[in-house]
């Protein structure tokens, strides 16, 4: 919309209203805007404000002005100005809305087109701007509702509408409706600028369908040095105490098998499910007592729905768990999860969570029995920066294990801080470190004490894309747990490399 057909209205039913000192700086000013020679009218129309400070219709045409040559906070001033002088320039609300979208601040850009809308200025603009502020909040369907009241009150922005409408569709993943849209857009005018645009659309979404995969496969292959493979305490005389004295280094080969499932649902449902298999084989701690050699199997499925600018997702998962080749353990989980966008860079998320323990193996004595109720809840948040898909995230952990032996129950507290940090275009620095704090409840039948243990926990590794199935990594951890039991203080450090491969 031309700014100059917004000033139109003002001037017929303002200009008699009010009476400016310098009525040639006024009305000269509007002449050069009109004209579009914005530098010469700004100049004028300055004089005119400082002239008569109380002239809504100065400030508005100033404001216009301030607008046209990018000041958009000067612009904001006076057209907040012709809006609220008496009287008021009505057409200064979809002025200032438009400038407070532009200047990225939609919610006084939607309180400003509200009134906008409520005074009936432009309803069909008013509409229409309504639309793109509320697609940039991410309000889907609010945003289809005004646009598509755009559309009827008029028929000239039809095209523009129907292209805002096929974009708010893909991003609901609704690629048909987003086609049928598009293609209204070129019939209306196949030869117009915006409809060569909405061809060039169509064809990516094309493109986006055919080339989707909704099943993904990756297989891991790693290298790991460990030099404390069994977690032996620190303390010799706590080493000696369990027939350790000398502790356990030894290497190791990872291998993973992950299939991921992520059909392209429509409307708001998400889905996703994964199945992944993880093995760890220890070379040289091979006696039956030590062997820390793992397999896990692992199922998730994880239905969600969006909410505007959150989701709320439920994540349900198995797990089972062998240990020196027999069963070990067996978990079932139900976490559900709110992610929230605070802000286009920045998301809130919230959690609670429970999990069934069963230990397959049976207990030493019935104290030492770690089958469990776990529960648990988490708040974080995660921050991105850059261009190439930085990340900083912040998380706190709260868990309760009501485990049927008494020298397992605790509660937990867990801190943790972890960055992805891209070195190039292909290479990323991964950084992540953590603490927690279990406190055991019950004194512990075999040591006659109350445990508590704090553990420290740091790793920072590299990934380098090679190509865009191929990723290799090296990674070093370390790990100190610090316990007033001495056979639960340990020190562990983790060296790793390994190639992926995904199809």
């Amino acid at each position: 919309m031309k700014p100059a057909s917004l000033a139109a209205l003002s001037l017929i039913t303002c200009l008699a209203c009010a009476v400016p000192a310098r009525a040639g700086d006024l009305e000269e000013g509007i002449v050069q805007y009109r004209i579009e020679n914005f530098e010469e009218a700004q100049a004028l129309l300055e004089k005119a404000r400082a002239a008569q400070p109380g002239s809504s219709v100065a400030a508005f045409y100033l404001g216009l002005a301030r607008k046209q040559a990018g000041d958009l906070s000067g612009a904001i001033k006076d057209l907040n100005d012709a809006a609220t002088l008496t009287p008021p320039v009505l057409d200064a609300y979809l002025e200032l809305a438009d400038a407070y979208h532009v200047q990225g601040d939609e919610p006084q850009a939607l309180v400003w087109v509200r009134r906008s809308e409520e005074a009936g200025v432009k309803p069909a603009q008013s509409a229409f701007l309504k639309g793109m502020i509320l697609a940039g909040q991410g309000k889907r369907d609010e945003a289809l509702a005004a646009f598509a009241d755009a559309k009827r009150r008029d028929a000239r922005l039809a095209q523009a509408a129907d292209l805002q409408i096929a974009m708010l569709l893909a991003g609901s993943r609704k690629f048909d409706r987003a086609r049928d849209a598009l293609r209204a857009v070129v019939a209306v005018d196949p030869s117009s600028e915006i409809a060569s645009y909405a061809k060039e659309y169509e064809q990516s979404f094309a493109r986006i369908v055919e080339s989707y995969r909704p099943l993904r496969l990756s297989v891991g292959l790693n290298y790991l040095y460990d030099d404390n493979a069994i977690s032996s305490p620190s303390d010799a005389a706590a080493r000696a105490q369990i027939g350790n004295p000398t502790g356990q280094r030894d290497h190791a080969f990872l291998g993973s098998f992950r299939l991921d499932y992520t059909p392209m649902t429509s409307d708001d449902f998400i889905f996703n499910a994964q199945y992944l298999l993880q093995s760890t084989k220890y070379g040289d701690t091979n006696t039956d007592q030590e062997n820390p050699s793992t397999i896990i199997n692992s199922v998730t499925l994880n239905p969600g729905l969006a909410l505007g600018d959150s989701v709320l997702s439920l994540p349900v998962n198995y797990s089972h768990v062998m240990l020196k080749e027999e069963k070990y353990q067996q978990l079932y989980g139900l976490r559900p999860t709110w992610s929230w966008q605070l802000a286009p860079r920045q998301i809130v998320q919230v959690s609670a969570g429970y999990t069934r323990r069963d230990m397959l193996q049976a207990a030493l004595a019935p104290d030492e029995n770690r089958d469990a109720n776990q529960w648990g809840a988490a708040l974080g948040h995660i921050y991105s920066f850059g261009n190439e898909g930085g990340m900083l995230a912040a998380r706190y952990e709260w868990g309760f294990d009501k485990t049927t032996g008494s020298n397992w129950e605790n509660r937990s507290h867990k801190f943790s801080v972890s960055t992805l940090v891209p070195l190039a275009e292909r290479v990323r620095l991964n950084l992540s470190g953590d603490v927690t704090i279990q406190d055991y409840l019950n004194v512990n039948s075999i040591f006659d004490v109350r445990r508590d243990d704090t553990t420290w926990f740091g790793s920072g590794g590299v990934s380098w894309n090679v190509t865009e199935n191929v990723i290799l990594s090296a990674q070093y951890s370390h790990t100190a747990v610090r316990s007033n039991i001495k056979v639960y203080d340990y020190d562990r450090n983790t060296v790793s490399t390994g190639i992926e491969f995904n199809f």
